[in-house]
């Protein structure tokens, strides 16, 4: 069915729209807004009866679509000569002259010509060798922006050539130059904000905000949609301009049509559009897209890490839709840290955003299952190779877990359960007046239970050290069993939450941990911070040093906006405290990889970008002696944080020897008003006499060292260490 030249205004074209899988519903939809005729939906495409008028309105107006193609003929192809002359049969001057540019795309379906290069090739030059024939010269090659782009499609013997109009990806609509990392296709992202319940009926009451918006993609594709703008308004280019078909005048009429729209729905009532990002590049490249996209004023975007996200003042009830595309292993990096970000977010909607909608679209279900919000509705879309779901939240406040602890009123069973009592009792009343959740309430107090036990949350933490060699491993398995009933029966407490890590003595004398086991990382509070602990059987550090917690609290309340530096960082505790509470920066030194590692897991956790917080896995003495311009107001230096036994049991790091030049070599680099924080745990440890020679030096161990802890084998010791001049100044 061949067209014999331009086609009229009410001539009836077979045309074909593509789509990236899952957008074929919403496409179709469209198209029936645009037509009624023959509609039928196929896999990637949507295909109709239409004139060119309505075929304009697509190229136009659609969200949705890939490209729209025009069907020219259909006819046998059983080989690659068949193809040549079929195609070379047509009438070539009723679509392009000599002078023109072409090229072609070819799709291959079970056809006997098995290179789609080749049978694109065979197209071609059945084109110019029409020309040639009859004019002497032919038309040129122009993959890039060519005046005709035709469309080959070879199923078994048949061949369809088709007549691209849009030219391009009807996806690229003039706005985005440039993008964050891994940018969405706009055809998608308008299909992610259609489905989450953007329309052009939203209202000056009603919000849609992205936390972590990258170059703005999502929040433009939802404006074009309120402000009822004609996403291809903006093109400068489609197949359809240089054909001979164009018929120019209703084009015109329909762009005219499109820029009264746009205009008038830019004057009325507009909902509020927020985006934020953690990136400063990439809410410059969201800025640049919102001022091509004509819609300044309209967006407001800022950088933001997503650790304060908090919705808008709300004048009124209205539809509030929080959305948007985070990172996902696939899309960036297979970083196990991925899974932390959507638990912050789950969380802070849930904190923050009771009521609203929820729509978070991501590559991994997994990921999704982390946000621990119930789902309500689903769709699935690809993002280029990687399927994905678009998950949709109507959001409710986290249920709580596990309250305070609460002590059995039951009399105690055993000398041991009378000792937990009595430590418990004031301890828990402590902690709930001050909001604290993870705390020591036993602390090798009777000689015979050799064990540490520590709250974190809702779980217990019992570590055990190793029994002298006169008792039994039979006597000790009998005590552990003791202790965890003992806790089940105190604090009501299910024997699932109760952790046992052991430390047992080999022949020799020397005492390693237990048999090997899987981590256990679960998350608890401190202040407004949250923490990775591991609680498996093997483990020596739990990640959160409960002894530093008066420490860390202070930090939390002196570091806004300073440059915070933290020597000996471990899990990065205080940097999470120093960062939340608004330091203009912080740089996390610590000698092992695996420190750094959890360190990043909880930045994400809490919503902070490690790219935006410097993280250097090196010697700290070796690292503060290189640094020659840094400077830094509050330094928080604790090596006991990483002390830990070497080859004949010697210290891989000998604290008291090593202090000084540490301290000396971390003043070097602290501002005139800054303040240093040493901490360590040291039975033996004492301050070495010269320090005080060049700095002020005030002990604040007693302060410094928490109710929970008076009772420690280990004395802590704390300092605030400042140059003497800013001492005398204050």
């Amino acid at each position: 069915m061949a067209h014999r030249g331009g086609p009229a205004m009410n001539t009836v074209l077979s045309l074909i729209a593509t789509c990236s899988s899952g957008l074929e519903e919403l496409l179709a939809d469209e198209i029936n807004r645009f037509s009624s005729r023959q509609v039928e939906v196929e896999r990637g495409a949507v295909t109709w009866q239409g004139n060119l008028q309505e075929a304009y309105r697509v190229c136009l107006w659609s969200r949705f679509a890939s490209r729209l193609l025009v069907v020219l003929d259909r006819f046998a192809a059983k080989d690659s000569d068949a193809l040549y002359e079929g195609v070379r049969a047509m009438q070539w001057s009723n679509h392009l002259g000599a002078d023109s540019s072409l090229a072609v795309d070819c799709v291959l379906s079970n056809s006997t010509v098995t290179h789609s290069h080749f049978a694109a090739l065979r197209v071609k030059d059945a084109v110019v060798d029409y020309f040639r024939d009859r004019e002497g010269h032919r038309p040129t090659v122009d993959s890039r922006q060519p005046d005709i782009r035709l469309h080959l499609y070879l199923k078994e013997d048949m061949a369809q050539l088709s007549l691209d109009l849009s030219g391009a990806s009807l996806h690229r609509r003039g706005y985005r130059l440039e993008g964050g990392q891994a940018p969405l296709k706009e055809s998608l992202a308008a299909a992610i904000v259609s489905k989450a319940g953007v329309t052009a009926a939203m209202a000056g009451n009603d919000i849609v905000l992205d936390p972590m918006c990258g170059s703005a993609t999502l929040l433009i594709e939802a404006a074009q949609i309120i402000g009822d703008v004609a996403p291809g308004l903006d093109r400068r280019y489609f197949g359809f301009l240089k054909w001979r078909g164009h018929q120019a005048r209703i084009w015109q009429e329909l762009v005219n049509e499109a820029m009264a729209r746009e205009e008038a729905g830019l004057e009325r009532p507009w909902p509020r559009l927020l985006g934020f990002d953690a990136d400063s590049a990439a809410i410059k490249a969201a800025l640049a897209n919102i001022e091509r996209a004509g819609l300044t004023g309209k967006i407001h975007v800022e950088r933001r890490e997503l650790a304060r996200l908090r919705p808008p003042t709300q004048k009124a009830a209205g539809f509030h839709l929080l959305v948007t595309n985070p990172p996902y292993g696939e899309r960036l990096s297979a970083r196990d840290e991925v899974k932390y970000l959507y638990r912050c977010l789950g969380r802070l909607a849930g904190r923050h955003f009771v009521n609203w909608r929820l729509a978070v679209f991501a590559g991994n279900p997994d990921l999704l299952d982390a946000l621990g919000q119930e789902n309500v509705a689903h769709h699935r879309f690809f993002n280029g190779p990687i399927p994905c779901t678009l998950r949709l939240h109507e959001v409710q406040a986290p249920t709580v877990a596990q309250g305070p602890w609460r002590l059995s009123s039951a009399p105690p069973a055993s000398p041991l359960a009378n000792r937990l009592k009595k430590n418990s009792k004031p301890l828990l009343k402590w902690a709930a007046k001050e909001k604290i959740s993870c705390l020591r309430i036993y602390d090798r107090d009777m000689p015979e239970y050799n064990v540490t036990i520590d709250l974190y949350g809702p779980w217990i933490l019992v570590r055990e050290y190793a029994a002298p060699a006169s008792v039994s491993r039979e006597k000790a398995r009998a005590r552990r069993r003791e202790i965890i009933n003992t806790l089940a029966d105190l604090l009501d407490c299910k024997r699932n939450r109760i952790f046992f890590s052991s430390r047992e003595r080999q022949p020799g004398g020397s005492a390693r941990n237990g048999k090997q086991g899987k981590e256990r990382l679960l998350e608890v509070e401190e202040g407004d911070c949250r923490f990775l602990v591991n609680l498996g059987p093997t483990t020596r550090h739990s990640g959160l040093s409960l002894e530093q917690r008066s420490l860390r609290l202070r930090i939390g309340e002196m570091a806004e906006g300073s440059r915070f530096l933290s020597l000996f960082c471990s899990t990065g505790a205080a940097t999470l405290h120093a960062a939340m509470a608004g330091a203009r920066s912080t740089t996390s030194i610590d000698p092992t990889a695996t420190a750094l590692a959890w360190t990043r897991k909880n930045l994400v956790l809490n919503g902070f970008d490690p790219q935006r917080h410097k993280l250097d896995k090196a010697d700290c003495l070796s690292w503060l002696r290189k640094r020659q311009v840094e400077r830094y107001d509050l330094i928080h230096l604790a090596p006991a944080a990483l002390v830990k036994r070497g080859k004949k049991g010697a210290k891989g790091l000998a604290v008291q020897e090593q202090h000084g030049p540490l301290i000396a070599a971390a003043m070097a680099l602290l501002e005139e008003n800054g303040l240093l924080l040493f901490f360590c745990q040291s039975r033996t440890f004492h301050l070495d006499e010269e320090l005080g020679r060049h700095f002020s030096i005030l002990d604040i161990s007693g302060p410094a060292t928490p109710p929970d802890f008076s009772r420690s084998r280990k004395s802590l010791h704390a300092f605030e260490i400042r140059h003497r001049t800013a001492a005398s100044g204050s």
